[in-house]
């Protein structure tokens, strides 16, 4: 090779290593920015990216997962059913580029995870069950794949994870499960959680996403608390700006000191009590108060959510769960009270957007009727 041959190689070589490292740096604060919970930021990058490289599913693959997790960490105007709806538009986009594309590990990662994207899309979206199932086994065998020719390649164990915790906790009819064998989902909940937490540790682009799931699974579904903390603080530290885990984290607080001392003791200290746990809004005493309601403990649950009402007295979603406490513990005629005293704050609530107003009111009407208090 001639001396300018070489120079012109060693020159292209750098060239795509600058390129390779920009995308990944482009990647990274997407991915930051996404589980920072600021929307538009990511998805200003990700349109960008689309922009100047049109047919690359990592972009799409990216979109799709912002709008799903955008359900959870708020911080858009978009509503719930809108996000759905771009996470199916997304993962269909990606699986359309990827397939048509060399099937290198990141091009069948990009396609198995918008399977995954897609098949969760659907049920939310149509409950189409069959069509769900179908999009769930193509992602559980591309990944699977994937990971037979790349055992390192440790990102594809998020999705595979998803779908087999799914099969072993939420699915419970006979045909649900009938249908998950024949689309090979495990239901393995054990080998599902060492699989989030192999990418917790390890994981590229989905690390992220393992430790967040990680911690909604230990704190709400395992009832690991020690776990879902260890997870939490690391999730924090880096993503400080996540109102949704942050108040995950202060309600796990709050709800220890209230597992020790009892609610009397927060009723009698509920100002200092406030702004050490800042309680800022009436999310967090609301999740306390549902904790109680699931074991059933009904007398400090409806403590827990009058005070809500005290605290917050314009949110109505405050007078609605406790008009479910009441309803769950066969209080009806307080339920059908605090129901109505919700439907009347609805129009004035601005702790919702207009989305969030109609889905209370729907609620809140499907509840008056059960009760015959339409």
């Amino acid at each position: 090779m001639k001396p300018y041959q070489v120079f012109v190689a060693a020159g292209l070589c750098l060239l795509l290593q600058a390129n390779t490292t920009t995308a990944q740096h482009v990647a990274d604060q997407i991915i930051f920015h996404t589980f920072n919970g600021e929307y538009a930021q990511a998805d200003a990058l990700i349109e960008g990216e689309i922009q100047h490289d049109p047919d690359n599913p990592q972009y799409y693959y990216l979109r799709a997962s912002l709008a799903f997790y955008g359900r959870f960490f708020g911080n858009t105007e978009l509503s719930a059913p809108e996000l759905i709806e771009r996470v199916a538009q997304n993962s269909r986009k990606a699986i359309e580029l990827a397939e048509n594309l060399e099937q290198t590990p990141d091009n069948r990662f990009y396609l198995g995870s918008a399977y995954g994207l897609l098949s969760r899309a659907i049920f939310l979206k149509d409950r189409s069950v069959f069509d769900a199932y179908s999009a769930a086994s193509d992602s559980k065998s591309t990944l699977e794949d994937l990971l037979e020719d790349n055992p390192d390649y440790h990102d594809a164990r998020v999705g595979l994870a998803v779908l087999d915790y799914f099969a072993a906790t939420r699915l419970t009819s006979w045909w649900q499960k009938t249908m998950a064998w024949v689309t090979g989902m495990s239901g393995d909940k054990d080998e599902a959680l060492n699989n989030l937490e192999v990418v917790a540790k390890n994981g590229n682009l989905c690390q992220a996403e393992a430790r967040f799931i990680l911690v909604t699974l230990y704190r709400f579904t395992e009832r690991e608390p020690t776990k879902a903390q260890v997870y939490l603080t690391g999730f924090m530290r880096d993503y400080p700006e996540n109102a949704f885990v942050s108040n995950i984290y202060h309600r796990m607080q709050l709800e220890a000191v209230i597992q020790e001392r009892g609610v009397a003791f927060l009723t009698a200290n509920v100002d200092s009590l406030m702004q050490e746990y800042k309680v800022t809004n009436d999310g967090v005493l609301n999740q306390v108060g549902y904790g109680f309601l699931g074991d059933e403990a009904f007398d400090d649950a409806i403590a827990v959510f009058r005070l809500n009402v005290k605290l917050f007295p314009h949110a109505a979603n405050c007078y609605d769960s406790l008009a479910e406490a009441y309803m769950t513990s066969g209080q009806n005629a307080e339920a059908v009270k605090h129901y109505k005293i919700a439907l009347e704050k609805i129009d004035t609530d601005t702790t919702r957007n207009e989305a969030g107003r109609t889905f209370l009111r729907d609620n809140i009407a499907q509840q008056l009727e059960k009760l015959n208090a339409t």
